[in-house]
């Protein structure tokens, strides 16, 4: 038995019933049971995206269940279900899709792993499009109240087990290129990358540099947090997990860089004196 605790990630949205009915669900298998909703705007049928957030959060989350369903249907079908218990006490309910292999990886590791292969665990007549509600809420609810994972199916060889494997970023003498992984509320920038891969590229603290996406080059201060320059500026600094961040202090470098998730980022050492750019103003 892993707790009472059940943390709860899905690309479902906030703007129909889907969060709410599974975690109705839940309340009639485990009425005691606290759910945590980590993130429903995990963007549509996206895995990596998925795999990204939730391994980024698992370190601060207690060792419990973790429900994280992100589940395309193509025309062989939906993926195999797994519980899968790691080494520090958590099970992870989910698709075998790699959404929680980065997470899992997190926390020490594969103990065991079990295929969700009981329809009695299940409700009635699943959908397949659902399998959320039917097939994966009920279990992890079943799960918190004290059923074992071996309960749930048949073992599985951890080594068949499908894993995301993110992309890294690259140093080049005094370029860093990488890739933005994520987009915050505030639409800051995440890159791939992280303090000591500018430091590699001989890029430290309090330095002007260059920064290249979307075609367009600027060139922009490498501070501590965006708090260091004046409002309406963009910067390079550090987010709260420690990655590289392109962000506006009191603005969305999102919107102002018309920057996307997925695109190409190069950080490298500025060629001449730098231009601090304002915004609103055009940055190129």
């Amino acid at each position: 038995m892993t707790g009472q605790f059940i943390t709860f990630l899905s690309d479902y949205g906030v703007g129909d019933t889907s969060v709410g009915v599974c975690h109705g669900v839940i309340a009639r298998h485990a009425p005691d049971a606290r759910v945590v909703d980590l993130c429903h705007t995990i963007a549509p049928q996206d895995i990596a995206h998925g795999a990204t957030k939730l391994a980024a959060a698992v370190g601060y989350l207690p060792a419990c269940v973790h429900l994280a369903v992100i589940e395309p249907v193509t025309a062989d079908g939906f993926s195999r279900g797994i519980a899968l218990r790691t080494t520090d006490g958590s099970t992870f309910i989910a698709p075998d899709n790699g959404l929680t292999s980065l997470a899992w990886s997190e926390l020490g590791g594969v103990e065991s792993v079990h295929e969700i292969a009981d329809p009695g665990m299940w409700l009635p007549r699943p959908s397949d499009v659902f399998r959320g509600r039917d097939v994966y809420a009920p279990v992890a609810a079943r799960i918190a109240t004290g059923t074992a994972p071996d309960e749930v199916g048949p073992p599985i060889d951890p080594d068949t087990l499908v894993r995301v494997v993110p992309r890294r970023c690259e140093v080049d003498l005094d370029h860093v290129h990488g890739e933005i992984v994520d987009i915050d509320h505030f639409g800051n920038l995440a890159i791939n990358a992280a303090r000591t891969d500018l430091e590699a590229a001989g890029l430290t603290l309090g330095d002007p540099v260059e920064l290249r996406i979307g075609g367009r080059a600027l060139q922009v201060r490498y501070t501590h947090t965006y708090g260091e320059v004046p409002p309406g500026r963009v910067v390079v600094c550090e987010d709260s997990l420690h990655r590289v961040m392109i962000a506006v202090n009191l603005g969305r470098a999102a919107e102002i860089l018309r920057a996307r998730r997925g695109e190409a980022v190069v950080i490298a050492q500025a060629q001449r004196p730098a231009s601090i750019i304002p915004t609103p103003e055009p940055i190129w």
